[in-house]
């Protein structure tokens, strides 16, 4: 049998069976908002469009890395690593489960309460734990495949749960129908493909553990792209749903959507640590982007440009002169450094200056020298990692840590925090309370981020001492902060 054979016989006959049923109870959802046959039509092609651009690369990968793979005879053809007919899955699974589950809900007429506050907030919790444990498997070859199913797609699980999964809990009987009944149809039909030859999976990437011929990464697999459609559609055509979106508005703000860009980015590093030059010059570059819609904010474009531009010049100024001189971080070298440089420095370098010196300043409510030190913290992390991906070199015959010697810390605190008293000179409202959703916010996220990339790119012990120093920089400045500002 071939793929599109497999597509025939098993997919598009369930597909031609739900559009069936689902248009001949056409009409409003009940208990479902503005869920006229338009409004649900329009969500399920959102989330069709969705699955097929979050799948495709991640797809490509499996494919490239042979976790997948396809016999040349029984597809038609492929673009890029993947055939046209696994493409074609992407839709007409998302489809199917979301015609599924608009069934149900046509059949249901009770309009049930949000389950308990603690259900969406744990829930949330859990998937984002779960999301991390798949960030350790990338480490391993045999858990290789269930890394990258629980680093894909429970970071996103975990952002529905965190907006509404009590909404979604609230119909527990709907949704665990929605998502288990298609999952285990998917499960037998996956079954017999294997057996069949249709595709393979490659024992190599996977911890060992079958039902029959469907390892358990399968079967984790289908369960969790059916929980993302099924929880996705019923969580945004809750009536709660729109009320919850309307009081988030306020807060998304364009350097919140460039500062999870710039976390994004660094996700793929233990995919591809070839890479990391390449991914870490563009995060960097998002978060400067994030600091500068942030500064525009608060002091308007006209000073925020003058701070960047401020940040960026005398970080490149500082450390040309530090790399040619050795004052006044110590005796170092850009000699060979990987991506972009403006002579002899990393790109990535002085844009780190404004836009790491912004977030260090409103995490210490705008105290420069409160503001240093969390620089300082933060270069601990920096020094093993930046040296061990060659970006720059120490020559300094006393070292403190990782090549570094204490002159270097030294240095950064007083660059940083002369760099943050001019910020809030040119930008006097960096120095009121940290109140809300606010940029200062990142810094205790990069104080995890940091850490668990240095541990996965096999750095353990400098990992550890990172995430202590920065947690207990991250404290001082809090309880400074509260001390000074108290609620």
């Amino acid at each position: 049998m071939t793929y599109l054979q497999y597509h025939l016989i098993f997919i598009l006959p369930v597909l031609a069976l739900l559009l069936y049923l689902t248009l001949r109870r056409a009409g409003p959802l009940a208990g479902a908002l503005n869920a006229d046959d338009r409004w649900t039509r329009g969500w399920l092609l959102g989330l069709v469009v969705v699955a097929f651009v979050y799948t495709t690369p991640w797809d490509n990968y499996l494919v490239f890395k042979e976790i997948w793979s396809y016999p040349p005879e029984r597809v038609l053809g492929r673009v890029g690593y993947v055939p046209y007919e696994e493409y074609a899955f992407f839709v007409l699974q998302t489809v199917i489960t979301g015609l599924f589950t608009l069934w149900l809900l046509r059949r249901e007429r009770e309009i049930l309460p949000p389950a308990a506050p603690w259900m969406r907030w744990g829930g949330a919790a859990l998937l984002m734990g779960l999301a991390l444990v798949g960030a350790f498997c990338l480490r391993q070859t045999q858990t290789f495949y269930l890394g990258l199913i629980l680093a894909w797609a429970y970071p996103v699980l975990a952002g529905q749960w965190a907006f509404g999964g009590d909404l979604v809990l609230g119909r527990p009987r709907l949704f665990w129908t929605a998502t288990i009944l298609p999952t285990l149809y998917l499960w037998a039909t996956d079954a017999f493909a294997i057996h069949d030859g249709i595709w393979h999976i490659s024992e190599r990437y996977t911890i060992g553990l079958y039902a029959g011929p469907l390892p358990f990464e399968e079967m984790l697999f289908f369960l969790t792209t059916n929980l993302l459609v099924s929880s996705g559609l019923l969580l945004f055509l809750h009536p709660e749903s729109k009320r919850r979106l309307n009081r988030s508005l306020p807060l998304l703000k364009p350097w919140l959507g460039l500062t999870a860009l710039s976390l994004l980015l660094k996700v793929p590093v233990p995919l591809w640590p070839a890479g990391f030059p390449l991914l870490a010059t563009a995060s960097m570059v998002a978060l400067f982007g994030a600091a500068l819609s942030y500064a525009a904010g608060v002091a308007g474009w006209t000073r925020a440009l003058g701070m960047a531009a401020l940040g960026f010049g005398a970080g490149w100024a500082v450390e040309y002169l530090g790399s040619q001189t050795g004052f006044p971080f110590g005796s170092y070298s850009y000699a060979g450094a990987p991506g972009p440089t403006l002579l002899g420095v990393p790109l990535l370098v002085p844009l780190g200056w404004f836009a790491l010196t912004l977030l260090a300043t409103r995490f210490a409510g705008g105290r420069p020298l409160l503001a240093g030190l969390l620089l300082v913290a933060w270069d601990v992390g920096l020094e093993p990692l930046m040296t061990a991906q060659h970006f720059w070199t120490w020559h300094d015959p006393r070292p403190l840590w990782a090549g570094a010697p204490l002159q270097n810390f030294l240095g950064w605190w007083v660059v940083g925090s002369t760099l943050s008293w001019a910020f809030t000179r040119l930008a006097p409202a960096l120095r009121r309370p940290v109140q809300g959703l606010d940029f200062g916010h990142y810094l205790p996220v990069e104080a995890l981020f940091l850490p668990a990339g240095m541990w996965l790119l096999g750095m353990p012990g400098a990992a550890a001492v990172t995430l202590l120093v920065m947690l207990g920089a991250l404290a001082l400045a809090w309880k400074w902060r509260q001390l000074t500002h108290p609620a």
